[in-house]
């Protein structure tokens, strides 16, 4: 039964809980170590259990890597042998008390070699080969990590547990790096163990400058299914409640989001979040609301709004009223934040009257990123009946989901994008300004992430740069002298709270984001001194490149390869710089960096004129294809080099690589079409309609191409509703640009010629077709509003109305078409005009002929043209007058002499 009190240590419960619920199942030992480990003194745990291994790891005389790995593991072996529960706790206590070391501070008592090396000859290259270690896919872990060989530990441990292979290996292999978890068959302490180990895995990504390595890989298939918490509550025992139950299945779908957002498949976190939205039943809506944002406006103007509560059943959980230091926006001219009026202030009357245009389907559609509520009666009775400026407090879980919609907006959405920046700000201010207490974790990263967003404003830059600074000194871990005085020090439970649904921000990350926002800004020297405290010194050669300094970054990266001859990521950072193939190559030796392949795949796909080389799609595709071997889950080189293939012709290769773009990313619909493309030419045509059609589903840019290509491959295939549904939106796209040349008319003759093949019905019992009324739509609607100079549209366009017997309108277009023809200035110059002209007149007087007499639009005794022989003389009449003196000895003059006499 410890399933139960590791689901408490999963869901970083209230101590209390685990007393109250497992002191009869489980000892009393394990007990008082899970305990401490939720009161945050995870250290604690690590040095009790210490103080009971009957000896320290044996080094070998000329350590290494490989050695130290071996022994580390011999070691872990030995101690906990017949003990996987103090294995597992030892496992937890180390990974926890890592974050805290790293991540939320402060930092813990003591020091971990101490507790593992009892012998006073310890290594001093120990820690120095720990972090080499953490190093993945030719990226070192950075270097001055805090105690690193409390992560090592922890992942051993796990990977004993699991009986996962090592993570330690830079090969990637898809049958190896895979976790298959059963709902039914996998006992409940595994799934932990497996839980714990992704977590593991997604803290040493976060050391890593990019994703690499099989961590990724092992940490995706891990969070992949559902069944790893079907695997957990399968264990508890029938009485736990369906509360803790309903936690764990939460906690699963925003920790499957985090791992999505730090391997970059964040376009694969919208089903998990619209899930986890659901177990929840939490509330949340975007929309606008008349807001005040200055002291001296006297009118209110729109703005977002998240309004957000949390489920009435749920339960508010408890936070500390202590926060992080907010730091006041000094403005005398802005408010602290926006006064907001009451929702429903504006009548509905008005808001229809500015929207006239909206379509019937423009209401709350809940399976998106962000639900928007355009109209007031789209908004949930609850919510729209919230007081705007006091929303209730919303529960940790709600607040989670907030942020992480947060971090997946802007990992999809274009960079400083007004629009997208202002929904940032409306989710960042729903955490930050809602009533009751604050949890510590979710408070500070919400000031962290508007911090960011202020800076990129003038108004607000400086609180922006003062709260990331506050933030910065708030963990305790690099900052000695405090720049911004401050009172307030939370309990390591607070800080360890809600840090794994989060995404693992380091330390050094937060120092590191600050010095790119005073690169942003032009304050150099602060930046680089901030990199070079940190050690960063890929980072500053990049800021010194950035500003053109190529000759400082080049001496920074010699002197960094000089004193890390292993970092493969520094060589490729030079060999970008310098344009130097076999720097790339070296990197690739050291360290499998893919970054280095994609670089030579670039380099040899666009070379420049100074290499005297020409464009290899051999070499183009071979480097591409080593990147993704080493590192698959990587979207760009996916579908560069799919492009590539395409190029060259290569449509299987084209094939493979669009096929595995879109199942990164569903939504891409320049991948959907380009894979389209490669089934064209391998002669699938089916499979490329197919993926047309999940293109123009996810064309938010309404490319024109793809709509043609999907018109094209519909007509190959005789599927005219997809035809005739591309053909109108192509229409739709380009009139504004190109008039009536957005008109493809072989193709609208051909659906012409398809409609004016069926049976026109007028009888209700015979309603028309879903494809006759679209295409009549097309044709009398739709191209009339577009034609301006083509008598060919004008005829085809007669031709459906006399189909829909409708002589009058057919008699009408006939007209039209004339006029198109004869308008023409070039008449009186060039023959050919003059021609085209008189068989538009033929036509004409043939259409008065025949219609003229027919049943007109006002039914029994009026006629379509009753004066139609005096409109055919007319008409002739006034041409003749046009090719008078010019034309007189032509054909088309003899041809309306005779249509005259005729008539």
């Amino acid at each position: 039964m410890e399933v139960l009190l590791h689901s408490y240590l999963l869901l970083s419960a209230n101590p209390t809980a685990l007393d109250a619920n497992c002191a009869e199942i489980c000892d009393e030992g394990t007990i008082d170590l899970a305990r401490e480990i939720l009161n945050g003194q995870s250290y604690s745990v690590v040095e009790k259990l210490a103080a009971s291994f009957p000896k320290s790891p044996v080094l070998a005389a000329s350590i290494d890597e490989e050695s130290l790995l071996v022994s580390l593991r011999q070691f872990l072996d030995d101690c906990f042998t017949n003990n996987e529960s103090y294995a597992l706790l030892f496992a937890i206590a180390s990974l926890q008390t890592f974050i805290q070391n790293n991540y939320t501070g402060p930092l813990a008592p003591g020091n971990v070699q101490d507790l593992l090396f009892k012998q006073n000859d310890v290594p001093e290259s120990v820690r120095t080969l720990a972090v080499s270690l953490l190093g993945s896919g030719g990226q070192p872990a950075y270097d001055l990590v805090k105690d690193p060989l409390y992560l090592i530990l922890a992942l051993l441990l796990l990977e004993r547990l699991t009986k996962q292979q090592t993570s330690f290996a830079d090969d990637f292999d898809a049958e190896r790096d895979t976790c298959d978890i059963s709902a039914t068959h996998t006992p409940g302490l595994r799934a932990v163990a497996h839980w714990w180990y992704a977590r593991a895995l997604l803290a040493r990504l976060s050391l890593l400058r990019e994703p690499a390595g099989n961590g990724p890989a092992i940490a995706s298939s891990i969070f992949s299914s559902i069944d790893l918490a079907h695997a957990i509550t399968k264990d508890l025992p029938p009485e736990t409640s369906t509360s803790l139950k309903s936690d764990i299945y939460t906690m699963f779908y925003l920790e499957n989001v985090k791992c999505s957002l730090a391997i970059n498949t964040e376009h694969l976190c919208l089903p998990s979040l619209t899930k986890v939205k659901k177990l929840t039943n939490f509330q949340f809506v975007l929309t606008g609301a008349r807001a005040k944002r200055t002291k001296f406006q006297q009118k209110s103007f729109s703005g977002l709004i998240i309004l957000a509560k949390s489920s009435s059943t749920a339960a508010v959980q408890e936070s500390s009223d202590r926060n992080p230091d907010h730091i006041v926006l000094e403005s005398d001219i802005l408010l602290e934040k926006p006064h907001f009026e009451d929702i429903a202030s504006e009548p509905l009357d008005e808001q229809i009257v500015k929207k006239q245009k909206l379509a019937e389907g423009d209401a709350l559609e809940e399976d998106k990123l962000l639900p928007v509520a355009i109209r007031q009666e789209n908004i949930p009775a609850e919510l729209r009946s919230l007081d705007p400026n006091e929303q209730p407090q919303l529960t940790g879980y709600d607040n989670v989901q907030l942020l992480l919609r947060l971090y997946v907006l802007r990992q999809t959405s274009p960079a400083k994008d007004p629009l997208v920046e202002e929904e940032l700000g409306a989710i960042i201010s729903r955490v930050i300004y809602q009533n009751g207490m604050k949890d510590w974790t979710i408070f500070s990263r919400a000031l962290w992430e508007r911090s960011i967003v202020e800076t990129c404003k003038a108004k607000t830059i400086e609180r922006g740069l003062l709260q990331m600074q506050s933030l910065v000194e708030e963990l305790g871990i690099k900052i000695q002298t405090r720049l911004i005085p401050s009172s307030y020090d939370a309990q390591n439970n607070e800080r360890l709270k809600y840090v794994h649904q989060l995404p693992f921000i380091p330390h050094w990350e937060l120092e590191a984001t600050l010095a790119e926002k005073y690169m942003s800004l032009g304050v150099l020297k602060s930046a680089v001194e901030i990199y070079e405290r940190l050690q960063m010194a890929c980072e500053a050669a990049l800021c010194y490149a950035a500003v053109g300094d190529e000759k400082t970054a080049e001496e920074i990266l010699l002197k960094r390869v000089a004193e890390q001859p292993k970092d493969a990521r520094a060589y490729s950072i030079l060999g970008d710089i310098r344009q130097d193939p076999e720097l790339w190559q070296k990197s690739w030796e050291i360290g499998k960096y893919v970054n280095a392949k994609n670089s030579l795949g670039k380099y040899y796909y666009n070379p420049p004129a100074s290499s005297g080389l020409s464009r290899n799609y051999n070499l183009v595709l071979k480097h591409l294809n080593d990147s993704l071997r080493q590192y698959p889950l990587n979207f760009e080189t996916w579908y560069f080099y799919g492009c590539a293939g395409l190029e060259c012709g290569k449509f299987d290769v084209a094939a493979e690589a669009f096929s595995r773009c879109v199942s990164l990313d569903q939504t891409h619909a320049m991948a959907w079409s380009n894979l389209s493309a490669a089934y064209v030419e391998l002669d699938k045509l089916k499979e490329a309609l197919s993926c047309l059609k999940r293109a123009v589903a996810s064309d938010s840019q309404k490319n024109w191409r793809i709509w043609e290509n999907y018109m094209i491959v519909g007509a190959k295939l005789n599927e005219w509703n997809d035809v005739l549904l591309a053909c109108r939106r192509l229409i739709s796209i380009k009139r504004d640009k190109v008039g009536e040349a957005s008109i493809d008319l072989p193709i609208v003759e051909k659906l012409t010629e398809l409609l004016v093949s069926t049976d026109y019905s007028t009888d209700d019992s015979h309603k028309l077709t879903h494809f006759q009324r679209s295409c009549i739509e097309l044709v009398c609607d739709t191209l009339p509003s577009v034609i301006t100079t083509n008598a060919r549209c004008w005829r085809l366009v007669a031709k459906v109305e006399l189909w829909r017997k409708r002589p009058w309108a057919a008699l009408e277009c006939h007209e039209k078409a004339y006029r198109a023809v004869s308008h023409n200035p070039d008449i009186e110059i060039d023959e050919k005009a003059w021609s085209e002209t008189v068989d538009a007149c033929e036509d004409l007087v043939a259409a008065y002929e025949s219609l003229g007499e027919l049943e007109g639009r006002h039914g029994p005794g009026s006629l379509v043209c009753k004066d139609w022989k005096y409109k055919s003389r007319a008409t002739i009449k006034g041409l003749l007058s046009k090719g008078k003196g010019r034309w007189d000895d032509s054909d088309g003059w003899e041809r309306l002499m005779e249509m005259r006499k005729q008539i």
